[in-house]
């Protein structure tokens, strides 16, 4: 857990690092950057994460629909920053204000994502098992294909996040300690993930359901409006027809 979390953490972190020396430049490559990544997420939510749940649960399917939504809701009030979108003519009218319902939104959204990342490894044992997870001795157990597909994410996310908010007008000093907080959220989820799920609470066991199916509604979301929604006139072209098949030979590689 400690691992991912700190490596969530540098990824956003340099995301914001990489907006503020080369921000002009990526922008003009940023629908390639999301597209890759978001090529990639469909390739491990249909490889490996839909596997997972339905061996958990016949029924998975319902939970993955209402991720769906859930995800529908806050996009609403993140304006889109999931994927990419930076709604920069809002900002002209809000100028100095900070976007806390994006904000907001856009840290429960890292939160539910990361919550099924790890859990800890009462055996003490160190292997890979069949559905892509790292165990490292008496230390935790980290699903590394998941985590691939968060970095890949998580970068443009936080770059956007630091374009939005340097045009919402932000100060400097609060624009870093937003990028901080965001990129620790994913820590808070996975610390009240493992907490409960060692608990002796009733809902334990079927946390890993709930957290799964949810994670996949939430991406299938990100993902399929990444691929089909970003570009000029939502269409494909040889540029992102390349990232894509690349994205996802990427996660049939690691899946495989």
């Amino acid at each position: 857990m400690w691992i991912a979390s700190l490596i969530l953490f540098f990824i956003a972190i340099a995301g914001a690092f990489v907006y503020d020396r080369f921000g002009s430049i990526l922008r003009s490559h940023l629908n390639l950057i999301l597209a890759f990544g978001g090529s990639f997420l469909i390739g491990i939510i249909f490889n490996h994460l839909v596997p997972e749940a339905y061996a958990l649960n016949p029924n998975a399917g319902y939970i993955v629909v209402l991720g769906f939504l859930l995800q529908g809701i806050l996009e609403y009030l993140s304006q889109g920053v999931e994927h990419g979108h930076a709604h920069h003519d809002d900002a002209n009218h809000s100028h100095g204000k900070m976007p806390w319902a994006m904000y907001f939104s856009l840290c429960l959204h890292a939160f539910i994502e990361s919550m099924p990342l790890s859990s800890h490894d009462h055996e003490g044992h160190s292997h890979h098992d069949h559905a892509g997870h790292v165990h490292l001795t008496g230390i935790e157990t980290i699903d590394s294909t998941l985590l691939v597909g968060l970095i890949l994410h998580k970068f443009p996310v936080a770059l956007v996040l630091m374009s939005m908010l340097d045009a919402f007008g932000v100060s400097r000093a609060k624009q870093w300690g937003a990028l901080i907080f965001f990129g620790l959220t994913p820590m808070f989820g996975m610390l009240i993930y493992d907490s409960i799920l060692h608990s002796s609470s009733s809902f334990a066991s079927a946390l890993p359901q709930y957290a799964g199916g949810l994670l996949i509604g939430i991406l299938l979301h990100i993902s399929t409006t990444i691929l089909f929604e970003t570009g000029d006139g939502h269409r494909f072209n040889r540029n992102k027809m390349i990232v894509t098949v690349a994205g996802l030979a990427l996660a049939f590689v690691v899946t495989g």
